[in-house]
């Protein structure tokens, strides 16, 4: 199984401890230790992905639950009303985040903020987050990273004017947390609320029109 080297810091000292109290005897204590570095390496485990190599498929950007679908009239990044998907990332998630689309990172833009529970409706627009505005070749889209209330603390994986591919990982957000992804008219939405996606692989949207991009 594949881990993150992000989570290198949080389970090295344990397994340190761990090796450290075998020596000294206090074998218990070892183990104590080597089950909160194991829980380290399940959080920060990066399996590999099939990823649909189809232009007119979106793919969920994160592992999660679908908490919210909303459509909102405005947006200023886009030109008439957006949907947005709301995926609900537990500890029990894997955290790395992947584009649904090839394309060009055209804008980002990292915001401070506070840190509500990921899942709470409040998080989306007041807790620290990160965007990632994608030019594709058939319609744009908005992905937004957003921490929540333990480790507050976000990864980002490209920088801007990156061209970037489906399913490619493009950021990490710790223990816990929300990504959004803002989605253009034109598109089929293939998931409903309530509905466990995985990165790279789950089927969000199909384009269906690309009048306007």
């Amino acid at each position: 199984m594949r881990i993150a080297k992000e989570g290198l810091p949080f389970m090295a000292p344990f397994f340190v401890l761990a090796i450290i109290s075998i020596i000294i005897g206090y074998w218990h204590i070892s183990i104590i230790f080597l089950i909160i570095a194991f829980c380290f390496i399940y959080f920060f485990r990066d399996p590999q992905r099939k990823i649909p190599q189809n232009k007119n498929l979106l793919t969920s950007p994160a592992d999660g639950k679908i908490v919210k679908i909303q459509t909102v009239e405005s947006h200023p990044s886009f030109p008439s009303s957006v949907t947005i998907v709301s995926i609900f990332l537990s500890l029990f998630d894997v955290h790395i985040t992947r584009s649904p689309l090839f394309g060009i990172v055209k804008e980002m833009e990292n915001k401070p903020g506070q840190f509500f529970p990921a899942y709470k409706d409040e998080a989306s627009s007041r807790n620290k987050s990160n965007s990632l505005f994608i030019d594709g070749n058939e319609v744009n889209i908005l992905i937004k990273q957003i921490a929540g209330v333990l480790a507050r603390r976000i990864k980002c994986f490209v920088e801007k004017n990156r061209r970037i591919k489906q399913g490619e990982k493009i950021g990490l957000i710790y223990f816990g947390s929300r990504v959004e992804v803002f989605l253009p008219q034109g598109l089929d939405i293939k998931i409903n609320v309530g509905q466990k996606v995985k990165a790279g692989e789950t089927v969000i949207a199909e384009i269906t029109k690309r009048e306007g991009y």
